[in-house]
C-alpha cells in the first residue's frame, strides 16, 4: 500500500480518516476524495455524486485515442453569451472532433469574421451556430456575407428531434455527444478545457422522463464555469444525418448534370468536325 500511494503511514491514516468523512448523506468517499484533493488529471474532472451527466472515465479515452477524419466537416459554433463566457468553435469529421478555438471578449463582428474565414478556408459542410444571445447577430452577418447554404441556426430550446428522449435540443446535443463519447473509438482533442466542460453538467428527467440538462446559467450558480467548448461540440451533433444525406443527393446531381452537359457538348463537337470531314 505504501509503494502503491507513496505515502507515509500517518499520511493514508489521514486519507482514511478523510474518506470515511466525505462518505455523509450516501456520498461515494473515495470519489469526493479524488475530487478534493486530485492525483492524476482524471481525478481532476471527477464530480462529485452521481449527477453529472458525462463522467470522465468517458472522457479520458478518447483524449488519447487516434480516429481518421473522413466524411462531411461539421463545424460547432458556441458565440458567448455574457462578458467571462467563452466563445468556442469546434469541427468535427465522425469519429473525430478536432480544431477546438476559444476565444474571449470577442463582439457579434469579430466572432462572424472568424467564423467567414473559416468558411472561405475550409469550407465545411455545414457550421451549426447557437443563436442564443449574440449567436443571432452572428448568424445574421454570416448570412449577409453569402453563407445562407452553410450555416445553420440552432436554438437550444426548442422541440427535440426525438421527443420521447429529450426535454428539449440541447439535452438532445448533449445525448448525442455521450453516446458518441460511449461509441468508442472517437477522437477529441486533447485538452482540458474541453475535458472539464464535458464533465460539468448536471442532469435530472423532467416529469415526464425525458433527459433535462442543466443550464449554464444554473452551472454558474453553482460556480462552475459555462460549458462553452462542450457547447460547441454538441452543435456538431445538432443535425440528423439525413440532412447531409439530402445535400449529398445534390452535390451528386449537380456532378451528374455537369457530366451531361459536358457529354452533350462533345457530342456537338464531334458531329461538327465528322459532319464537316464528310461534306
Amino acid at each position: 500500500m505504501l509503494e502503491l500511494y507513496g505515502l507515509t503511514n500517518e499520511q493514508l491514516a489521514w486519507r482514511r480518516y478523510k474518506i470515511i468523512e466525505l462518505s455523509v448523506g450516501g456520498m461515494d468517499g473515495e470519489k469526493s476524495f479524488q475530487q478534493e484533493y486530485p492525483n492524476t488529471t482524471v481525478e481532476a474532472f471527477q464530480q462529485s455524486g452521481e449527477d453529472s451527466f458525462i463522467q470522465p472515465f468517458l472522457v479520458n479515452p478518447s483524449r488519447k485515442a487516434t480516429c481518421e477524419a473522413f466524411g462531411p466537416l461539421i463545424i460547432g459554433v458556441d458565440p458567448a453569451r455574457f462578458g467571462d463566457d467563452r466563445t468556442a468553435i469546434i469541427r468535427r469529421q465522425a469519429r473525430k472532433a478536432f480544431g477546438l478555438q476559444t476565444f474571449i471578449k470577442k463582439d457579434t463582428m469579430e466572432v462572424a469574421g472568424i467564423v467567414h474565414l473559416i468558411i472561405e478556408r475550409e469550407n465545411p459542410q455545414k457550421v451549426c451556430i447557437d443563436v442564443g444571445g449574440l449567436g443571432a447577430g452572428v448568424y445574421d452577418r454570416l448570412k449577409e456575407l453569402g453563407h445562407g447554404d452553410v450555416i445553420v441556426p440552432i436554438n437550444s430550446a426548442e422541440t427535440p428531434i426525438d421527443q420521447q428522449r429529450f426535454y428539449n435540443k440541447r439535452a438532445e446535443m448533449w445525448g448525442n455527444v455521450k453516446d458518441w463519447l460511449r461509441d468508442t473509438p472517437c477522437e477529441i482533442p486533447d485538452s482540458d478545457e474541453l475535458h472539464a466542460d464535458l464533465c460539468g453538467p448536471k442532469y435530472k428527467p423532467d416529469s415526464n422522463g425525458r433527459l433535462l440538462i442543466e443550464s449554464k446559467e444554473a452551472m454558474k450558480k453553482r460556480g462552475i464555469r459555462s460549458s462553452d467548448a462542450a457547447d460547441a461540440l454538441g452543435l456538431t451533433f445538432a443535425l440528423p444525418q439525413s440532412a447531409f444525406n439530402e445535400n449529398k443527393k445534390k452535390r451528386d446531381n449537380a456532378v451528374a448534370q455537369t457530366i451531361a452537359q459536358d457529354f452533350k457538348q462533345v457530342q456537338r463537337l464531334k458531329d461538327i468536325r465528322y459532319g464537316s470531314n464528310r461534306r
